[in-house]
């Protein structure tokens, strides 16, 4: 692991100074310094961050505003954009110029009704207008008066900082926010108002290593929310490296357990009275063994602008740290388990208690995540203490035919681990060093894997039946109706998923002679014998990749697409469920070509992540441009139109983007029913219905899906 950070390091330095060497950062960037001269978001009373934005990163946005909505007489405005850091002069040349922040004030989702009640508002133009008179825009008329400037109307200051990029972002237009955990100072960029690294709870460090979570007691003073903080200790594969490489670069923070950090994004921090925003609280992937809640690609200031929305991104830990249980041995009073789960839940709860602060709505909560964050949210519909802390779901690529771990599973794995840190008990196990906790994981997830190879190593550690918060597994709960029957749900998969995982068991191309042994490489032999009886699972002798093709698409449908189809079939009878497919993702930056990348037309396994949050240029010398950004907008629309009303297709009356976008209003996007339908993702979406129906209907009827066959006493 120490190696591994040197590396990080020398990479880290190597990328910064090949940065600096194209595009120098001017020198009011990264301030860091907590300003005590930051207003309070109390005093402001309602500020709004205005911008028309299309996630193209060819268009340098020219209008970008903060909009005061809280109505004072001209000098008091200007004097509030003046502690706001911009009091830059605004030109509204004529009816043109007027016309257009009329178009932003109107469209605007964040800030749209708390307009409503006046025609004009004020505009910085850094001198009073003669006889007592000040410059306003009126928004009837697409026109600039000159009216006293005793009159009381909302103000438009200039939003003169620009976007944040990995390593060059200005932290100097700082606000206060007072919550009930305490005031917490934050920073703006032109499309969000961002408070980074807010502990949600205790350190899990000492006695709390391996417990539940403890929340994090209110703090005195004001808290520094300028910088990321640590992100939890983990491992990585070869697919991972990359990701990992990207959370050091972002945050500016070695891993460490202090780790238990949530950060807020809002275009919007409300004033009294003022309609609150619906939320979207983000759970990453990575295999329950990387990545962190900050990693780059999940940067969410387009989503945020565009969508209206305040969106929340979490650390929990990894690893055995975070799933590590022995019912036998210690019983749930002492070790209750699941400990990363009861870290997303206690997330959920400092959102319920403290997110209005930051003009969010805690009765408009939905949690989305990719992969094992996916896999979370599975977890969470499956936790009735989890239901009251959210409405809505939006699940990515979640590996669903793989099970929650049974209790001996659970119990195998730590025994396992333990093992590899030659320690009989917790308390020893407490002791010893993050290095060889992180080392001997390593050793247990591979004992495991041999045993349970059918999981893929993705999903070695994950949630387990812990009879606390998850009583029996998720296909049990569907068929009976006893998970959360009231949330909103819309979930999905990529087109080629398993593509991901052909790297590490296939590194090479595999002879058509070896398929059978290539296949039990993930699949039993008797399984892999069984698959290729069928004469749908064949690998096509005209195909030089024959083989590896045959395991994506197998794997995808196997371990993704068949049973996720298989659920939604049952769960759509109780309340609607809206199912996706992407065909078109972006590769993660940094990474070379390969087996998944785009050029070779596969959509794998993480490729959506980047559309969703419309964060394709975040990294320098990547462009989010033409049909990229087309397909984020269609995307971000999707999901937060589905954020606000549980329904991914925009009523007309909706304030915002979405219900204005043809790629979005041009087609319905059907619930499901038993003709399996599905929304294919693309620059030009489309419904299908009764997708791979043929190979889904053999793997449900013969194949046998894992949750029946590999958990003691669920049947079909």
């Amino acid at each position: 692991m120490v190696l591994l950070k040197t590396i990080l390091s020398a990479v880290a330095v190597l990328f910064v100074t090949s940065q600096v060497q194209v595009q120098a950062a001017p020198a009011k960037l990264d301030k860091r310094l907590l300003l005590p001269t930051a207003p309070s978001a109390t005093d402001i009373d309602g500020a709004h961050l205005l911008l028309q934005n299309d996630v193209d990163s060819s268009k340098i946005i020219k209008n970008a505003y903060v909009l005061l909505s809280r109505a004072r007489g001209y000098y008091d405005g200007m004097n509030a954009c003046l502690s706001m850091g911009d009091g830059g002069y605004i030109y509204i040349p004529g009816t043109s110029g007027a016309n257009e922040l009329v178009s932003l004030l109107n469209n605007n989702p964040a800030a749209q009704k708390e307009v409503t009640a006046y025609s004009q508002f004020w505009v910085y133009n850094g001198v009073p207008g003669i006889f007592s008179n000040c410059l306003a825009v009126n928004k009837n008329t697409g026109k600039t008066d000159w009216i006293p400037c005793s009159t009381q109307l909302p103000t438009v200051c200039f939003n003169s900082v620009m976007r944040r990029v990995l390593l060059f972002e200005d932290a100097s237009r700082q606000i206060k926010v007072d919550t009930p955990v305490g005031t917490i100072q934050g920073w703006r960029d032109q499309n969000a108002f961002r408070f980074l690294g807010i502990p949600y709870a205790e350190p899990p460090v000492g006695n709390l290593r391996f417990a539940s979570p403890v929340a994090k007691a209110p703090f005195t003073g004001t808290f520094d929310a300028i910088r990321y903080k640590g992100v939890c200790p983990q491992t990585t594969q070869a697919a991972g490296f990359i990701p990992m490489l990207l959370s050091y670069l972002e945050n500016g923070a070695t891993e460490k357990e202090d780790c238990l950090n949530l950060n807020v994004y809002t275009p919007s921090l409300k004033g009294k009275g003022q309609e609150l925003l619906p939320v979207m609280l983000y759970i990453h992937g990575g295999g329950f063994t990387t990545y962190s809640g900050s990693v780059i690609i999940f940067e969410p200031g387009n989503m945020v602008s565009r969508g209206g929305v305040v969106v929340v991104t979490i650390n929990y830990r990894l690893g055995m740290l975070g799933w590590f249980e022995n019912e036998a041995a210690w019983g749930r009073s002492e070790i209750q388990g699941n400990q990363a789960l009861r870290d997303q839940i206690l997330a959920l709860q400092w959102v319920q208690k403290n997110i209005a602060s930051f003009g969010g709505d805690p009765t408009r909560v939905t949690v989305f995540g990719e992969s094992a964050g996916a896999t979370s949210i599975r977890a969470l519909l499956a936790a009735p203490v989890a239901f009251p802390l959210y409405q809505g779901v939006i699940g990515e690529s979640d590996p669903i035919n793989i099970p929650f771990k049974t209790p001996d599973d659970a119990a195998s794995i730590t025994n396992y681990f333990l093992q590899a840190l030659n320690c009989a008990d917790v308390a020893c196990a407490r002791t010893r060093p993050i290095d060889d906790v992180l080392t001997a994981q390593g050793v247990a997830n591979t004992k495991a894997l041999a045993d349970d190879k059918w999981t893929t190593w993705a999903l070695v550690e994950r949630p387990s039946i812990d009879g606390l918060l998850i009583k029996t597994e998720f296909s049990a709960m569907v068929k009976a109706g006893t998970y959360n029957t009231k949330a909103n749900i819309m979930w999905g998969t990529v087109h080629d998923e398993a593509g991901l995982f052909v790297p590490q068991y296939f590194p090479n191309v595999v002879p058509i002679a070896n398929v059978t042994t290539a296949l039990s490489l993930v699949f039993s032999q008797a399984q892999s014998e069984l698959m290729l009886s069928n004469p749908m699972f064949q690998p096509d002798p005209s195909d030089s990749d024959a083989v590896r093709n045959l395991f994506t698409r197998a794997g995808t449908e196997f371990y993704f697409f068949c049973p996720l189809r298989y659920l939604s079939r049952q769960m759509t009878k109780r309340k609607p469920v809206y199912n996706f497919r992407f065909n078109r993702g972006r590769d993660t930056p940094l990474v070379g070509e390969g087996y998944c990348s785009s050029s070779t037309g596969r959509v794998c396994h993480s490729a959506d992540i980047q559309p969703v949050f419309g964060s394709g240029a975040a990294v320098p010398g990547f462009a989010q441009t033409g049909d990229d950004a087309r397909f984020a907008r269609q995307v971000i629309d999707r999901f937060t139109t589905f954020a606000k009303i549980g329904n991914p297709n925009p009523t007309a009356s909706m304030p915002g983007v979405e219900n204005k976008n043809p790629d979005v209003t041009g087609i319905n996007w059907k619930a499901y029913d038993d003709s399996n339908p599905v929304y294919e993702l693309n620059v030009q979406s489309s419904m299908s219905s009764n997708l791979e129906n043929a190979e889904c209907n053999w793997i449900e009827t013969v194949f046998k899906y894992s949750f029946w066959t590999e958990v003691p006493g669920n049947l079909p």
